[in-house]
């Protein structure tokens, strides 16, 4: 049986840059039933996308005139550094982005005062080294939301 998880998904607006973090829930799915899987992997879908939709419609267009277009550049499927991305969202921080070895989109994210103490944690967890994170790390200023909060406005 496939455990539930969080699934963290990084949309930059181009061409202004804008950062959108959205956390969302992939449901518990048996691993032998390929149905069953894509249709966890479509709940965690179906809440990006309302997430990512209702931010835009709420947030983003009445403050930001120009016309933009949203990429997915980063995605985690486990536990990241830091507390701020287990907490509640409707709130702005930074987050740090180190690539993997996997490629774009996949990397590890996470929060910390500096990328020395964001290195030094990752280093200290065993599964974060396993998905093969290549410095650099970038700081990203996202504006974070979860499928937990209710409607997208922040």
């Amino acid at each position: 049986m496939g455990s539930q998880i969080d699934v963290f998904r990084l949309f930059e607006y181009r061409p202004c840059g804008h950062g959108l973090l959205v956390r969302v829930v992939r449901p518990a799915a048996p691993n032998a039933f390929q149905g069953a899987l894509d249709a966890a992997d479509a709940v965690a879908d179906e809440a990006t996308e309302r997430l990512r939709t209702g931010w835009e419609r709420e947030h983003l267009r009445p403050r930001c005139p120009h016309p933009h277009t949203a990429a997915l550049v980063a995605e985690m499927q486990d536990v990241p550094v830091g507390e701020d991305l287990h907490g509640p969202g409707r709130r702005q921080f930074g987050v740090w982005v180190a690539p993997t070895e996997y490629g774009v989109p996949w990397t590890v994210l996470g929060t910390a005062a500096t990328e020395e103490e964001f290195w030094r944690a990752v280093r200290d967890d065993d599964d974060l080294l396993g998905l093969g994170p290549r410095a650099p790390a970038e700081l990203r200023h996202v504006h974070f939301l979860t499928d937990e909060d209710g409607p997208a406005s922040s």
